[in-house]
């Protein structure tokens, strides 16, 4: 497939990306000078934070800032329309998102209620084609019932944008992950010669490397719940697009691609099922957090633990865009490496938990 970039490259979005740096610098500027005490804004007390020093949660805001002003003074085209629709699409998640992420005071079941909205409104404002999933073993005649496929592709989005959420704090981790799917998306777009969703594509991953360059490895911003649960909204939206425009492509791809946050959220709401605790209960027993905590009592890591856990996890978050790069046209293998990943994660999982207690051990013995 031979496309000319500028059949698909906007230079307009340089400027946005300039915007974005300036805004994610300024802000992280602004808080290490603590100037969140003037706004009255409270710390940030979750169980589950490793940061030492206050850290602003603004720079999903900023990616969205960005992008809804790249949206409003561009050209109409397709992939602008397609990318306003996402906008109109995340309105009751901006509101909440800012409110949590400046005040922290937002209620687990509200997040949720915000995430389905968001779900309900792609499903009512998005009418291009969608995946076809009916061949699916198991899943496909569920899917055929009244509302079936609708309660699919929303619950999907809720997973994965909650998965995301989940891995935010961890320096660069989460950015990561969204290009990385992003990227898989991006050369099935080339491989199939779509244009628009090149454009949209490239554009969104142009915007969140401004974020990504003051995030990592010293996290001096974070995504905060804004921002990682925009992102987790934005690449399941732009799964079902892409995966709805070229049929060709297998749907197990889509499982693929979005396979790191999905398989974290399913993971945490099974080991809190099994603990028997609430499945909004916060803990620290994430793999990143494992995993952060592992290196973190070590003093020649010490300094580092955080930036450390990205890219130690690369072999996850990097996999399906490797794997899909081979075998987008290969079902069977897609299928195989889905299990993979599944037993390579839990491997992993097993290790890190079973390492980190053995260190736990060795310091109360001594």
């Amino acid at each position: 497939m031979n496309l000319n970039i500028m059949q698909w490259f906007d230079p307009f979005i340089l400027i946005f990306m300039g915007m974005s740096l300036v805004l994610n610098s300024l802000v992280a500027y602004l808080w290490h000078k603590k100037f969140y005490r003037n706004l009255g804004l409270k710390t940030y007390q979750a169980i589950q934070r490793i940061h030492l020093n206050e850290t602003p949660r603004l720079g999903g805001f900023i990616f969205i800032l960005s992008l809804a002003s790249f949206v409003a003074l561009s050209n109409i085209n397709e992939s602008i329309q397609l990318l306003k629709i996402i906008l109109i699409c995340l309105i009751p998640i901006i509101f909440m998102g800012i409110k949590e992420d400046l005040f922290h005071n937002v209620e687990p079941t509200i997040r949720l209620l915000a995430l389905l909205f968001v779900g309900w409104l792609f499903r009512a404002q998005f009418t291009g084609p969608l995946p076809i999933l009916t061949d699916i073993p198991f899943i496909g005649k569920l899917l055929l019932l009244q509302g079936g496929i609708s309660f699919f592709y929303i619950l999907s989005m809720v997973a994965v944008a909650n998965g995301m959420n989940l891995i935010d704090g961890v320096n660069g981790l989460c950015g990561a992950v969204a290009l990385s799917i992003l990227s898989a998306l991006l050369f099935l777009s080339y491989k199939t010669g779509d244009i628009t969703m090149l454009s949209l594509i490239f554009s969104v991953i142009l915007l969140i490397i401004p974020f990504m360059l003051v995030n990592y490895p010293y996290g001096r911003i974070f995504l905060g719940d804004l921002g990682a649960y925009s992102l987790g909204l934005i690449v399941s939206m732009l799964t079902i697009i892409l995966f709805g425009r070229h049929p060709e492509i297998s749907p197990w791809g889509a499982v693929l691609i979005l396979i790191y946050p999905a398989t974290e959220v399913v993971f945490s709401v099974l080991r809190r099922m099994v603990r028997g605790v609430s499945i909004y209960h916060a803990d620290t027993a994430h793999l990143h957090l494992k995993l952060f905590h592992f290196f973190r009592p070590q003093p020649v890591y010490k300094n580092i633990a955080n930036a450390l856990v990205t890219p130690v996890l690369a072999g996850l978050w990097a996999f399906p865009l490797l794997v899909i790069s081979w075998f987008y046209h290969k079902p069977l293998f897609i299928l195989i490496a889905i299990i993979l990943f599944i037993t390579l994660y839990c491997i992993f999982y097993a290790v890190v938990n079973h390492t980190q207690n053995n260190l736990i051990k060795n310091k109360k013995s001594n």
